[in-house]
């Protein structure tokens, strides 16, 4: 394996396809694992009751056309965790950046926000570090999806040269 390994660093290092492919797979495929680590420990948060104090989509960078100016959700909400009051500004661990076009899809992702009236809402918080939260739980859908992306790369470097 270890072989192995130093014969993709040389590869790379040549520019070869196999190399570099070897590489940016094992690369995407790790952080997409910690992405789907990350996302099984979120999906056990508890909950608080919270208040919602700013929600909106708002523009993301500069354009001059409609279609071409991004969009994405800005949140802002205030709660607390044993007497410490935290406020909070992610929505969920996916964050979404859509032309004007695909705006649909972030007013979608705000529909997942569980509201308890007015200007209540539940927060997700992290017990190991309460300042870290979410609006939204990461679902069994999107880890299933992280998973397939991470071994996709992998499989089609496999089938590639091995296959």
């Amino acid at each position: 394996m270890y072989d192995y390994l130093i014969q993709m660093v040389h590869l790379a290092k040549e520019g070869e396809t196999q190399g570099v492919f070897f590489w940016f797979s094992a690369y995407t495929m790790l952080i997409l694992l910690l992405s789907l680590i990350m996302q099984i420990r979120a999906s056990t948060w508890p909950g608080v009751r919270g208040e919602m104090l700013d929600e909106r989509i708002r523009e993301f960078g500069f354009a001059f056309a409609p279609s071409e100016k991004d969009y994405r959700v800005n949140v802002e909400y205030r709660y607390t965790v044993d007497g410490k009051e935290y406020t909070g500004k992610r929505l969920s661990p996916w964050i979404f950046v859509t032309n004007n076009n695909a705006a649909f899809i972030l007013r979608k992702q705000m529909e997942g926000i569980q509201k308890l009236g007015g200007p209540a809402v539940k927060v997700f918080y992290n017990p190991k570090n309460p300042a870290k939260s979410f609006l939204i739980l990461p679902g069994r859908t999107g880890m299933v999806i992280t998973a397939l992306l991470a071994v996709t790369l992998p499989f089609f470097y496999w089938l590639k040269y091995y296959g």
